[in-house]
């Protein structure tokens, strides 16, 4: 086994579990958008005192200007705007449908990487792809 998919495959278990404590979160009087702002202070927090940790601080100077901007860019628009609209469907929603309809996002991911991306088009991702939406299909 290759080391990206082992690190895919213990993102799906982390990923797994974080829903459940979400929900459970949410499920008392805490508005989504709150819900966002509380999960985001200790990611912050810790992954902060990890560079430092790691005496990696100072490498946030090094990083161009272009690739911050991209990178800060994805973290708003997953991070911010996805994650408030996970959480608005997961406080009103259940668990079990909520995720898997969000898990479609590869089916996004593919088109946006084949078509601004220059990346291969397969007929084994269409495939793996079309599993995924199956799948989802079938929770409705």
């Amino acid at each position: 086994m290759n080391k990206s998919f082992i690190f895919a495959a213990l993102t799906s278990l982390i990923w797994g579990f974080a829903p459940a404590f979400e929900k459970l979160g949410l499920d008392s009087k805490i508005d989504p958008y709150l819900g966002v702002v509380i999960r985001s202070i200790p990611i912050a927090i810790i992954a902060f005192l990890g560079l430092m940790f790691m005496g990696r601080a100072g490498s946030i100077t090094t990083v161009d200007l272009k690739s911050a901007l991209l990178v800060a860019a994805g973290g708003l628009i997953a991070g911010l705007l996805g994650q408030f609209a996970f959480y608005s469907a997961l406080k009103s929603g259940e668990a079990s449908v909520v995720v898997p309809v969000a898990a479609t996002y590869p089916l996004v991911a593919l088109l946006v990487s084949v078509i601004f991306l220059g990346e291969a088009f397969t007929w084994q991702k269409l495939a793996g792809i079309g599993l995924v939406v199956g799948g989802v299909m079938l929770l409705k």
